[in-house]
């Protein structure tokens, strides 16, 4: 089983609530080592993992009848904890490679909550990524082993919003580890800041890098976790500035990124971006 096989389900309720007996059959199959529990046993299990579901109540013909959503739906985003999360890695294939290195910050209303960063044990670090992170096998000897740091990691995320940069790379790669190290992989919703950024920033171009100087964020390490989460966060934080203000969730916010939502009218242009020392302000 990989991650990507049962988060569509998840994902699916921000649209159509489903009975919990019907989501709970959808989700048991990927999950055989709860397929023994009761509906309401597994739902308990899932919110215990952060999952970010939500019992709603229809009543049809005098009758009370379950359903499971999301509660992402109903989290004000000045509410919202939202965690910035970039990994570095031996290879871009997961059947290759593994994590060597995890940054991620948890902010809330614009203030940062938390910060996590670690290196992670590997014996051989190929020499392109040497090349392009400075992480070397030596640095690696005495890191913390993988299993400890996606447990740690998994910790430190709790039940906050999922962010990064290309997000289904971070939020895949983390996850699937998780499940090769029998740990219990993600359910957090996520977020991708190149979604986002596409729908708010009249660019070409929205790579990490380039951002990164075009926006006057001006982080000076690239291709190391914590900076790259770090430059994440200002990215998300100048993207905030020109939302729709219909957009007041975080279920808004994660809807908008994909285009369910539009602006009215389109609130920005190229002409009102101003670059100040350091990030655009939005007129």
């Amino acid at each position: 089983m990989k991650t990507c096989d049962y988060i569509q389900h998840f994902e699916s309720l921000a649209h159509i609530p489903l009975p919990l007996e019907q989501f709970c059959n959808l989700i048991h199959g990927y999950f055989p080592e709860y397929r023994e529990l009761s509906y309401e046993c597994f739902f308990e299990i899932l919110l215990a993992l952060h999952a970010p579901l939500t019992r709603e109540i229809f009543r049809q013909d005098s009758t009370d009848l379950e359903y499971v959503g999301l509660n992402t739906k109903s989290v004000d985003l000045s509410k919202g904890r939202f965690c910035f999360v970039d990994i570095e890695t031996t290879s871009a294939n997961i059947e290759h490679g593994q994590v060597i290195e995890i940054g991620a910050i948890i902010a809330q209303d614009g203030k940062i909550c938390d910060i996590f960063e670690t290196l992670i044990h590997s014996p051989f670090v190929p020499d392109e990524i040497t090349q392009l992170t400075g992480i070397n096998a030596q640095m690696l000897e005495n890191a913390t082993n993988i299993d400890k740091a996606l447990r740690d990691f998994r910790a430190f995320l709790s039940d906050c919003v999922f962010v990064a940069h290309n997000v289904t790379f971070d939020y895949y790669f983390l996850s699937d580890s998780m499940l090769y190290y029998s740990i219990p992989p993600l359910f957090n919703p996520r977020l991708c800041t190149v979604e986002l950024s596409r729908r708010v920033i009249p660019s070409k171009k929205h790579a990490l890098s380039y951002l990164n100087t075009a926006l006057g964020i001006n982080t000076l390490i690239s291709h190391r976790a914590l900076a790259d989460a770090f430059t994440a966060m200002q990215v998300y934080n100048i993207c905030m500035l020109s939302l729709p203000n219909h957009v007041a969730t975080v279920q808004d916010l994660i809807d908008f990124s994909k285009g369910r939502i539009d602006y009215s009218t389109r609130a920005t242009s190229k002409r009102n971006l101003h670059k100040s020392t350091t990030k655009y302000f939005l007129e």
